[in-house]
């Protein structure tokens, strides 16, 4: 079955996969960058993960959902951004930014699919403090879409008619 998130997983990794080749890795985020010790993932990497999400309850039981979905850029640091540096390793070092304005370029107003009602928005972009190297950028996009997977379902059964003269009544009359 593929679920809406399921869905929006696929479509985003694949946007990221043809827009963004300087990725090395893109998977879905299930706390990799919070290991303790080598994060298993392979450097620049973008990590998936769906945060907050709402829903409304729309007719015939289908349901709009709005939420964040949040794209941790993560990047390996073994380059300065010393002042004294050479300039060609301070172009290393600040290369973690032009991927996350790539990535930005991929996503900001991009419809995932026909099954989604709206288009990505970036909402906010942070840096995470860390002490062991490795930086990493949460870029949130918020997104809304309709899921009409408990839509109810409804039959129509024809209605009998009477002819009482020249003139039709329905049934229940």
């Amino acid at each position: 079955m593929n679920t809406p998130f399921h869905s929006l997983f696929m479509a985003i990794q694949q946007q990221l996969q043809h827009e963004v080749p300087g990725l090395s890795h893109i998977a879905h985020d299930v706390g990799q960058l919070a290991e303790k010790s080598r994060p298993s993932v392979s450097w620049p990497c973008a990590l998936i993960d769906f945060e907050e999400f709402t829903f409304t309850q729309l007719a015939e039981n289908v349901q709009q959902a709005t939420g964040t979905i949040v794209i941790r850029l993560g990047f390996s640091t073994c380059s300065s951004t010393a002042h004294m540096a050479p300039a060609a390793v301070k172009q290393a070092a600040m290369a973690g930014y032009d991927t996350e304005w790539q990535v930005h370029r991929a996503l900001q107003g991009w419809h995932p699919d026909a099954h989604f009602a709206g288009a990505l928005q970036r909402t906010s972009a942070r840096t995470q403090r860390r002490t062991d190297g490795y930086r990493v950028r949460e870029v949130r996009y918020c997104l809304s879409f309709d899921d009409y997977s408990t839509r109810t379902q409804q039959s129509y059964a024809a209605a009998a008619l009477r002819v009482v003269g020249a003139m039709q009544v329905s049934a229940t009359s």
